[in-house]
């Protein structure tokens, strides 16, 4: 007995060695073969279709969508409001900015780490504690102590920012052997600060190169320079022009130019300026800096096909506009190379229509009337999916992740049988043992399958441990105003989203 226990410690020694080394050895990245699903929306959306011209949302849900936006954008939730500044001014230790501050200085110290959460550089080489210190001495963390509002703090993008959880710009990549870590996925990094946002200051650097701010949905460190202050007169006359009309920008790198043709930045899908409409086409109010990086209006004038004025109407037709813009385009982990990751996707493609998402996907979930079918199993998932699901309307959130539902079409490889299709920005798949990702990488029409004949083995989303639906066109069970504010969602990096 004692012989025969020996014998199975040694093969299971050697079995977990082999596995070990075979990971250690093997590619953690194959790619997909998305050319397999038609990648043309009118393939799948049909202009023929009776109801491609017909409203997806009610004048009255229309109406209370473009308030919520206006108001996270600009007025009562934003960071441009005292009362919502002051809630989060007047949390105390340990749940302040201050105590946030530190414990992400903690999350990125790779002392005491084990191997999986060590940091690496972009020279595959792990950080020493020298290199969060710096870091640390250059935050300053004393000037997070007793912050209190003041309203020449109140600031605007003038150009687009990475937004950073430190104040650097050097990578933190986990190492690149394990399957989904490595490039692109830089923990450092939460989002894209698109110009025309506003925020609100409430620390600089000691360098100066790096300012705190709170913008509506988080609050990160963004390059000083693409941050101008703005005054009591230029808040008015901004908020006044953006409730009179606001436009959205629909095409990427849309260039702005000022009146003299001169170069004031690149624009992309998600971006939101007061807007004048003329004939055919639109002037934009457009912030920059003087010398004293205060704020002044200039204007930019765009075509109806890279912008448009807010609410578009929600149209099958309309969506199909936007998102012929959107597809293909490459997956961009936390606004990398200002793409989108799956989140700001979906952000993204709303805006045009009055709908505001916030920026991680486990609350995109909280801003429609939610369903949860987590414990149904895949099968019955999709089947509700089916029966239930409103196009455009739909979003699903798959833990990590979320997709949106366009429809339940034939399938073009059985076109007796209907699929669920979906448009996401995905990093890739999973297979069930976990050691290698199938990517995708990139915004895509993508069908929601129990099993995918391209490798059975791949995991399907229907199949992840959460599975939740919110209609879009249908406001929140509850509130979602986040009435108690929650500065460690604000604050914590970004949970990976594939």
């Amino acid at each position: 007995m004692i012989r025969l226990i020996k014998q199975c410690l040694i093969y299971c020694t050697i079995f977990s060695f082999s596995i070990l080394q075979v990971y250690a050895d093997s590619d953690v990245i194959s790619l997909f073969p998305i050319e397999h699903y038609d990648q043309n929306i009118s393939s799948w959306i049909k202009p023929s279709n009776p109801n491609y011209d017909k409203p997806l949302l009610s004048q009255n849900i229309q109406k209370q969508r473009m308030k919520q936006f206006y108001e996270h954008s600009f007025g009562e939730m934003s960071p441009w409001s005292a009362t919502f500044v002051n809630q989060i001014l007047q949390q105390t230790a340990p749940y302040n900015i201050k105590g946030y501050v530190k414990n992400l200085m903690d999350e990125f110290n790779n002392e005491g780490k084990d191997s999986n959460h060590i940091g690496y550089g972009e020279n595959f080489r792990p950080y020493t504690s020298k290199w969060v210190t710096k870091i640390a001495q250059n935050i300053d963390l004393d000037q997070l102590d007793n912050l209190t509002y003041h309203s020449n703090n109140r600031g605007i993008a003038i150009d687009n920012l990475y937004a950073r959880s430190l104040p650097t710009n050097d990578v933190y990549f986990y190492h690149h052997k394990i399957p989904g870590q490595g490039y692109p996925f830089d923990n450092l990094q939460q989002s894209a600060l698109w110009a025309g946002t506003p925020v609100y200051i409430l620390a600089q650097s000691k360098d100066g190169a790096w300012l705190l701010i709170l913008t509506p949905e988080y609050i990160a460190w963004v390059n000083s320079k693409g941050i101008a202050r703005t005054n009591n007169d230029f808040v008015t006359k901004w908020q006044a022009a953006a409730q009179n009309k606001m436009a959205a920008i629909i095409r990427p790198d849309t260039q702005l130019l000022n009146e003299k043709r001169q170069f004031l930045l690149t624009s992309y899908p998600g971006a939101v300026f007061p807007a004048h409409q003329d004939k055919n086409t639109l002037r934009l109010l457009v912030p920059v800096a003087n010398t004293k990086r205060q704020a002044l209006i200039k204007e930019a004038t765009v075509t109806s096909k890279q912008a448009v004025i807010m609410p578009l109407v929600a149209t099958p037709h309309n969506f199909t506009k936007v998102m012929t813009n959107l597809i293909g385009r490459p997956y961009g982990w936390g606004g990398l190379y200002f793409y989108n990751d799956c989140s700001a996707e979906l952000k993204n493609l709303f805006v045009p229509f009055g709908i505001w998402l916030p920026r991680h996907s486990s609350q995109q979930i909280q801003m429609g009337r939610q369903v949860d079918l987590s414990l149904l199993p895949a099968k019955d998932r999709l089947d509700f999916l089916a029966a239930q699901g409103k196009p455009f309307m739909t979003i699903v959130y798959v833990g990590g992740h979320v997709v949106l539902y366009i429809g339940t079409l034939p399938n073009p490889n059985n076109p007796s049988v209907s699929m669920i299709m979906t448009y996401q920005n995905i990093w890739g798949l999973t297979p069930h043992l976990g050691d290698r990702r199938d990517v995708i990488g990139g915004s895509v029409l993508f069908p929601l399958l129990l099993a995918y004949p391209e490798d059975p083995n791949l995991i399907s989303q229907a199949g992840k441990p959460y599975f939740q639906i919110a209609y879009l066109d249908e406001m929140p069970n509850l509130s979602t105003e986040f009435n108690k504010i929650d500065i460690k969602t604000l604050m914590t990096a970004k949970v990976k989203q594939y």
